[in-house]
């Protein structure tokens, strides 16, 4: 593959290719050889590869993928990342840890700040894709009904396939939390090998 996302100096070359292996399968849906339909967008990928880089502070992941957006987007720099920013923000908030009045509130909050970034980047669904990813990354179950339901109806409406939509999602949280697990620590393991 062309693609060299992962390269250090310990983690193992067979490792590293199929990591590189996961993220063309997960960003192009292709292993170089075969291609399988994809039902998310590069753009959509990237956003929210871009979110849960962020979600998990992997700041390799978030350089990686911001630059990535970037070259997808013609919005600023700045304006990407404040908006993921914002996103993560307000999604670190753990709703199973507050009363039914302020959920209600973070519920109406939710979707007038998901409809002003919609409005900003023109794709209604790319909040709640976020807002889902990251759901399923720490197992939130309101957070996988609540934006789930709004990304079936949506899909429903537009009547595409919401397992293969959500399914490719799904991919993409799984092969992040790998990434993001190893990419944050590559200093802390060459300075206990140097040592």
């Amino acid at each position: 593959m062309s693609s060299k996302v992962f390269q250090d100096n310990v983690f193992p070359r067979h490792v590293s290719d199929l990591m590189n292996l996961m993220h063309g399968i997960v960003f192009q849906g292709t292993d170089g050889e075969e291609t399988w339909d994809t039902y998310l967008e590069l753009r959509q990928k990237e956003y929210i590869a871009l979110a849960l880089a962020q979600y998990y502070q992997c700041d390799h992941c978030v350089s990686y993928h911001l630059s990535a957006v970037c070259k997808l987007e013609t919005t600023s720099r700045t304006c990407i990342s404040e908006n993921i920013n914002a996103m993560v923000l307000f999604l670190r908030i753990d709703t199973r840890q507050i009363g039914k009045s302020e959920k209600d509130h973070w519920i109406k909050a939710w979707k007038r700040f998901a409809y002003m970034v919609s409005l900003e980047n023109g794709d209604s669904l790319l909040p709640y894709f976020i807002s889902l990813a990251i759901g399923i990354a720490r197992n939130d179950d309101f957070l996988i009904e609540f934006s789930g339901t709004e990304i079936r109806q949506v899909l429903s409406e537009q009547d595409k396939d919401v397992r293969a939509v959500i399914g490719e999602l799904e991919a993409l949280v799984i092969f992040m939390k790998a990434a993001a697990s190893k990419n944050r620590i590559i200093d802390k393991i060459e300075a206990v090998c140097a040592s």
